[in-house]
């Protein structure tokens, strides 16, 4: 693919642009540059295909590719995201580079940024110039990514920093590929057939009817521990975010959070041989695999493939590999290829008759290992790829990342800020406090989201049809601005509620170091250490009540507020300004948070707040005196809270 494309590009852009050409005649591989740089950066700039007929595209490259000689810099790209800068800087080569060759060219890539700051005389001027018509200056140095990209497999160096980023041919493969890729393409693997291959087990049913006359064929052996730990790394992709090896598994590995990850890399170091006495093994799901002899081995080669048990143990392969490799310590690799790994490989045909039911049952019943939840089981369902996928779309911003399984890690492009990285568990408990109000079952029923009850007309149960259901589900009622509102809120109580915490211990310090006057004293100022306490208490468990509270506010007021569907924060200057996020965070407590917890003290009590919380009539009781506290103070939250929007709002064209 990528020679092909490459030549495409060349013959599109060859003496492109006429002066300083980054397309040379009779240079075919500085197309592959072209290449690269549309493979890497068309989710920023929604280019899919480089055109030279097309004026925004060569304005682009003009912009961004940097001709010969280039100072070890062959693409500069500045991304402007809101109101932050971030600069991507990639060193290309065609040919396989060592780990001292990866480390080289980010070195150089270094020196040349550190040059251009410092000494930019000394810079070659076709870079000097790509740069300088950039806003890159000293104070975004620390926004740099840097990126290795060449046609190897080497992945990993020794003490490779986070901004540093080494793209293989197998990832560029990937990324062309998109993010929906859930499956591996296509892989051989070489088994010993007289040690290691086991069953070989096809199976014809001939009282099924002819179209649907076979049932899942199966193969039974032993992969080498080796050639697990390579596959498990080929597909770890750190732009795409998720390792599309267990695309098709109800989870991701859990890696070094595993309480077995140690006991297993042990294993290894210690009795390789004994690994597969000690492992439960994988599986492995299929469209189609074929297997035949090959001298004294069997020749297996699997197609549309994912492992949908065992990501711990490959992922654990794999991480030992790549210290060995980092390390080249030949006594490491050497343990991995004495290491075998039991493997069951199913293949499910897609004509096969109830394909998809029998594979979704072959994936949540041979997960038993490590116990599943209900969240693992719906990971696989249609509408919870078709929500996470609405809310990433590159067209159309904010970029939500929603995790709908244990372990995925959240994907680098689009680029997210913090607060829109949410689990889909989290986030269907924020969806029933903002749209629901329903403060009680967001923290009582989080163990039901996603039991399904088996029921006609209802997606699993009624919580989760009346969020994830495609036809009826809120989700997908929602936009991309209203859902990002709800988990900057969320943030904001979170941040809110470590600012109030704070506060609310000077207190209590303050109270204690006094001396008292007299008794008179004595009990005033116990009466208000014990307020203080109460508060304290109360901000520790309000978080889905303040949730529902700010959204009720919302609800009654957002008519005052312009343009009130296309609102945003201001996220960018919350991360990057101190003061303007402590400005907003006691803003936000006098708008609501404090409102909350007054309304749960006065009315729960000398109860525990918690046990207050997780009864389901208090619920209502919190909503009414809400609702009949703003009726009655309807001008002083009215220019509360419009204040509070117009003061840190910045609204989207």
């Amino acid at each position: 693919m990528s020679t092909k494309r490459t030549r495409e590009l060349y013959e599109k852009f060859v003496n492109f642009p006429s002066k300083y050409s980054i397309v040379r005649n009779g240079q075919v591989n500085d197309a592959f540059n072209l290449f690269v740089f549309e493979t890497l950066f068309k989710n920023f700039h929604n280019v899919k295909s480089l055109d030279n007929s097309n004026k925004e595209h060569r304005e682009l490259l003009v912009k961004s590719i940097v001709p010969p000689p280039d100072d070890y810099i062959d693409i500069f790209f500045e991304e402007d995201n809101v109101d932050e800068k971030k600069y991507h800087i990639v060193q290309v080569k065609n040919s396989h580079l060592t780990q001292v060759d990866i480390e080289t060219n980010f070195t150089m890539m270094e020196k040349s940024i550190k040059m251009y700051l410092n000494k930019p005389k000394d810079l070659k001027r076709s870079l000097k110039n790509i740069i300088g018509e950039t806003d890159f200056s000293k104070q975004y140095e620390k926004n740099c990514i840097f990126y290795v990209v060449h046609t190897g497999e080497t992945k990993f160096i020794r003490n490779q920093k986070k901004n540093q980023i080494i793209v293989t041919s197998s990832e560029l493969k990937i990324l062309r590929e998109g993010i929906e890729l859930e499956s591996v393409p296509k892989e051989s693997f070489l088994i010993d057939i007289a040690s290691n291959f086991i069953i070989n087990n096809f199976v014809d049913n001939k009282n099924f009817k002819k179209e649907t006359n076979k049932l899942p064929q199966s193969i039974l052996c032993n992969f080498s521990g080796y050639d697990l730990a390579v596959l498990n790394n080929k597909y770890s992709n750190t732009l795409v975010g998720n390792n599309i090896l267990y695309g098709q598994n109800l989870r991701e590995s859990l890696a070094k959070k595993s309480k077995t990850f140690d006991s297993m890399i042990s294993t290894i170091d210690k009795e390789p041989d004994l690994f597969l006495f000690y492992n439960n093994g994988i599986t492995i799901l299929a469209e189609s695999f074929d297997a035949k002899a090959d001298g004294d081995k069997e020749a297996i080669t699997l197609q549309k493939f994912s492992i949908i048990n065992g990501a711990q143990t490959t992922s654990t392969l794999g991480a030992y590999l790549k210290e060995a490799e980092i390390l080249n310590d030949k006594d490491k690799i050497e343990n991995l290829k004495n290491v075998f790994v039991l493997t069951k490989i199913f293949k499910i045909d897609s004509c096969l008759k109830n394909s998809e039911t029998i594979s979704e049952r072959i994936r949540i019943y041979n997960n038993t290992q490590t116990p599943l939840s209900s969240r693992d089981m719906v990971s696989i369902r249609k509408e919870q790829k078709k929500i996470r996928d609405r809310f990433l779309e590159f067209d159309n911003a904010p970029h939500i990342s929603i995790a709908i399984k244990k372990g995925v890690e959240h994907t680098s492009y689009p680029q997210t800020f913090p607060h829109q990285r949410v689990s889909n568990e989290t986030l269907a408990q924020l969806v029933l406090c903002a749209f629901f109000s329903e403060p009680f079952n967001a923290k009582d029923k989080k163990a039901k989201i996603f039991d399904n009850e088996n029921r006609e007309n209802v997606t699993l149960n009624d919580i989760y049809h009346k969020i994830f259901d495609i036809e009826d589900g809120v989700l997908f009622k929602k936009s991309n601005v209203e859902l990002n509102e709800l988990l900057f809120v969320y943030k904001l109580h979170n941040d809110a509620k470590n600012f109030q915490k704070q506060i609310l211990k000077e207190q209590l310090s303050n109270f204690s170091q006094k001396a008292f006057k007299d008794e008179a004293d004595k009990e005033t100022r116990g009466k208000r250490i014990e307020r203080v306490r109460r508060n304290m208490e109360i901000t520790n468990v309000c978080l889905f009540y303040n949730i529902t509270a700010y959204f009720e506010l919302k609800k009654q007021l957002d008519s005052y507020i312009e343009d009130n569907n296309k609102l945003v924060f201001d996220y960018r200057r919350y991360y990057d300004d101190k003061k303007y996020k402590e400005t907003i965070l006691k803003d936000f407590i006098r708008l609501i948070y404090k409102d909350t917890v007054n309304i749960i003290r006065e009315n729960s009590g000398i109860d525990n707040v918690t046990n207050w919380i997780r009864a389901e009539k208090n619920q209502n009781v919190f909503l009414d005196k809400l609702k009949y506290q703003i009726i009655d103070e309807l001008f002083d939250y009215k220019e509360k809270y419009v204040d509070f929007i117009e003061q840190y709002k910045i609204t989207t064209p």
